[in-house]
């Protein structure tokens, strides 16, 4: 008995989604839907969350920058900024005229790059309401943060942040 030609593509897909179902068990760790029990995959898989949960943070931190900026680092730990470190906003790879010599100790001498961004750009990275973008971070491995979302496009659109919010204390000028 001939089959019909029109067979052989639904033949070729059933085939294929078989295939792939089955490449899926085989290769994708079951850890990896853990969390929520379903086909979204999580950023890591669980066997190893312990390593990355005791991998040593590569900031240089707000205790490193406060040998000398001490005012500015206070201001920071009594903000809403508090969990956030120095680097986040003020390491400017992008713009390389800018280099800060760090010279505390003989063994620790180099150019860190840094500057000062004060653009909208900058406070959107953290701060734009995205769909996809819950107001708090609750399973961060420092703690729960809340961010205040705003509409870049209609909260104060064309002026930059600075001109009415202090970054270091996270609240008005």
């Amino acid at each position: 008995m001939k089959m019909s030609h029109a067979w052989r593509p639904v033949i070729l897909i059933v085939g294929a989604v078989v295939f792939l179902l089955i490449f899926r068990t085989i290769y994708v760790p079951g850890d990896f839907t853990a969390k929520s029990g379903d086909y979204k995959y999580q950023w890591h898989s669980l066997k190893n969350e312990k390593y990355w949960t005791d991998y040593p943070v590569k900031y240089m931190g707000q205790e490193f920058c406060g040998q000398c900026h001490s005012d500015k680092v206070e201001k920071i730990k009594a903000s809403g900024h508090q969990k956030v470190q120095c680097e986040d906003c003020h390491v400017m790879t992008s713009k390389p005229d800018k280099k800060h010599p760090v010279d505390l100790k003989e063994d620790f001498k180099y150019l860190l790059e840094i500057g000062v961004d004060s653009s909208r750009e900058l406070c959107k990275r953290c701060h734009a309401k995205l769909p996809f973008r819950p107001a708090e971070y609750s399973e961060s491995s420092k703690g729960t943060i809340k961010f205040n979302m705003i509409d870049p496009k209609t909260h104060n659109a064309g002026i930059e942040c600075v001109t009415c919010h202090d970054v270091h204390t996270a609240g008005f000028k």
